[in-house]
């Protein structure tokens, strides 16, 4: 089964952008990875990492560890992973939605989560406003490699 792709920030005419960028060389695609890796670096890694850390409880060290920056052509991270970093052989993804809502289903239902997850502690809504500063970051890294790769 694929991880879950959650998204926090609508950008309006995003997908006419990217589908722009595709008429551009392959290079201005890479800069604009780059660019985008170093927004996410810079706004989301530690917000999320700080949340994890601050509101995760016992599992918050595996998860904030966890968080890695992606190399895509939007900002971006991924939180968990597939290995087993806990004791007893739990993985930072299996841990991350129960350090969340524990025992709480997504429609308020009861989980079957392990008592120790109690009630979860809500940590993924403690994250940070990063998103207004991030987007800015990147519209403008857009807009200076728009301007470069399109005059050449």
């Amino acid at each position: 089964m694929a991880p879950a792709k959650v998204f926090d920030t609508y950008v309006d005419g995003l997908n006419d952008v990217l589908r722009a960028f595709r008429k551009l060389p392959k290079e201005a695609s890479a800069e604009l990875r780059t660019a985008s890796q170093a927004v996410a670096d810079k706004h989301m890694a530690p917000a999320w990492r700080n949340a994890a850390l601050n509101y995760a409880g016992p599992w918050g060290q595996v998860i904030a560890d966890s968080v890695k920056v992606k190399r895509d052509r939007v900002p971006a991270v991924n939180i968990g992973g597939a290995r087993k970093r806990l004791s007893g052989g739990a993985s930072p993804t299996m841990v991350r939605y129960l350090a969340d809502k524990g025992n709480l289903g997504r429609a308020g239902a009861q989980n079957r989560a392990p008592a120790a997850f109690g009630e979860g502690s809500d940590w993924i809504a403690q994250v940070g406003q990063y998103q207004t500063g991030a987007m800015q970051e990147w519209a403008k890294a857009v807009d200076r490699i728009v301007l470069k790769w399109s005059f050449l």
